[in-house]
């Protein structure tokens, strides 16, 4: 994954930080956010994921071979992804009605995939209040998701999250990962009229997660249990947790949570 040049918190654009509003802060406004990827993180559903990700890149895209270790990839999104895989058998991108015929082939196997197990996609312990528990204690929060974005809105109305009103940015605001958190950062403060939360924290499951969060200089919390938490203990996350199923613990691990040294 490409860096993303930050100054004072925010990608910039050659030497000046690239300056996008200026608002009054609101006094009933939230002061701290918290960003959520959904796959793996909201949801626990990786399985019937990448299943289907891939059958609808390898039947629509034609690719004879799909590489699925997805750290393998310069920009981990879905569109990311099928444009790499495509450029890599042909050796260039494939066409937007292409990747429009795969997102909807993507979504189609999802929903069948739904219907015949309502089980494969489903929310993490305690999401499905998440969202509501964490603004008793004062966090706002926002959506930044690879995924696109049809195909979250049906996993995340599947599983039983409500989504509706937040702030949320998907695989179509990338192709970097820090690019969809950094622009899951601006909705969500210009959703709440103010022009800075006092403390930002990423949450997501996987290593492209941490690398986004810590390009961006934002703390970071992992989510996992296994073989998936060692991963992200070994890319330096210090706090990490299996699920949301105790508020009290989720808050506490957001209040904890420390940024991750820059990547030379």
């Amino acid at each position: 994954m490409g860096k993303v040049d930050v100054r004072d918190g925010y990608p910039t654009v050659g030497q000046a930080p690239a300056v996008l509003y200026s608002r009054t802060m609101s006094d009933t406004a939230p002061r701290k956010l918290a960003i959520f990827d959904v796959d793996g993180t909201l949801l626990d559903n990786m399985e019937v994921e990448d299943a289907c990700y891939s059958a609808a890149l390898c039947e629509v895209l034609e690719l004879p071979s799909l590489d699925t270790d997805w750290t393998h990839y310069e920009h981990v999104s879905d569109a990311a992804i099928a444009v790499e895989a495509y450029r890599r058998h042909y050796g260039s991108a494939p066409s937007a009605a292409q990747l429009e015929a795969t997102s909807a082939r993507f979504v189609r196997l999802l929903a069948e995939a739904h219907d015949t197990d309502t089980g494969v996609i489903r929310a993490m312990n305690g999401a499905a209040r998440l969202f509501e528990a964490l603004a008793r204690h004062g966090w706002a929060v926002a959506i930044a998701t690879g995924a696109w974005r049809r195909a979250s809105e049906l996993k995340m109305s599947a599983a039983g999250l409500r989504y509706e009103g937040v702030p949320m940015a998907t695989s179509e605001d990338g192709p970097a990962r820090a690019s969809i958190v950094f622009a899951a950062r601006v909705r969500a403060e210009l959703h709440h009229a103010v022009d800075r939360f006092d403390r930002v924290v990423s949450i997501g499951d996987g290593l492209w997660d941490v690398f986004a969060a810590r390009d961006l200089g934002l703390p970071f919390v992992g989510i996992g249990r296994g073989v998936r938490a060692n991963g992200l203990r070994a890319a330096g996350v210090g706090v990490i947790l299996e699920d949301y199923a105790d508020i009290g613990v989720t808050v506490a691990a957001l209040d904890s949570a420390i940024t991750l040294p820059r990547r030379p």
